[in-house]
């Protein structure tokens, strides 16, 4: 029989080889040296750190390289912010100091879908982070505007063929935005964050159970990729978050909650 030293090591290394197949996505929003982004399936950034340059060579040395773009808020940081606060809004965000875009606006569409060519035909980015989706469900503020949320996500991809949409969260609307996208994240299915205490912490059980089993349902009617986003910043929560989801094969992210660098844990 093995020493029993031996055997834990032996199962630290089976761990730690797993725990490194599910870390298959990079998401930051923050600027990060192109040399530490490889070999992932999935990264997301924010198009205005990157040039023309480093997005080609991002594309090399990755599968999907797609770029930042909220569909239900804007604010000061967003590059078409001056023009979109001319419009007659939708109300203001307190929380996150942000703007409601109203998508019934022709005028409003054509500066987003100039931000988008900016982004993917300049620069060469393979697609879109849509974030905000939720704003658009039942208890979303944008709710009564769905259906020009769907008709600006036709245009989309009317206007850009090939382009490579992940929609953030909005789970009650899959069934009509399945046919526009080519995979779905969902953020803390597992973990959860105190903005006022600033504390990390797991979910209860049963919340996690709930929410595994809806993405389950999701994935095996219209077999579209889940990306998981899960927040903590100590290894030991790390490899707990790891465990928990390595039996669904989702593809995985693990950071800290601001997602302004290379994630960091203690």
């Amino acid at each position: 029989m093995l020493p029993f030293k031996c055997f834990l090591l032996l199962i630290n290394l089976f761990f730690s080889r797993n725990l490194s197949k599910q870390s298959n996505v990079f998401l930051c929003y923050g600027k990060v040296p192109i040399y530490k982004i490889i070999n992932y399936d999935y990264v997301i950034l924010e198009a205005s750190h990157y040039s023309i340059s480093e997005v080609s060579v991002l594309k090399k040395n990755n599968k999907h390289i797609i770029c930042y773009l909220s569909l239900g808020e804007f604010n000061k940081y967003t590059s078409f912010y001056n023009e979109a606060k001319s419009f007659k809004l939708l109300g203001k965000n307190e929380v996150w100091d942000s703007y409601y875009l109203d998508l019934s606006k022709k005028s409003l569409q054509k500066i987003l879908l100039k931000d988008i060519a900016s982004k993917i035909v300049k620069k060469g980015f393979d697609g879109l982070f849509l974030d905000n989706i939720d704003n658009y469900c039942t208890y979303g503020k944008q709710k009564h505007k769905q259906k020009d949320l769907l008709d600006f996500l036709t245009l989309i991809k009317k206007k850009f063929p090939s382009i490579y949409l992940m929609q953030n969260a909005g789970l009650e609307i899959i069934d009509k935005t399945n046919s526009l996208i080519n995979s779905i994240a969902i953020e803390s299915i597992i973990t959860n964050y105190n903005f006022k205490s600033k504390e990390y912490f797991f979910r209860e059980k049963q919340q996690s159970k709930e929410k595994i089993f809806q993405i389950k349902a999701i994935q095996k009617k219209y077999n579209i990729p889940f990306i998981i986003i899960e927040y903590t910043d100590k290894t030991k929560d790390k490899r707990k978050i790891a465990r928990k989801l390595r039996r669904y094969k989702w593809n995985v992210f693990i950071g800290q909650i601001d997602l302004q660098s290379k994630p960091k844990f203690k």
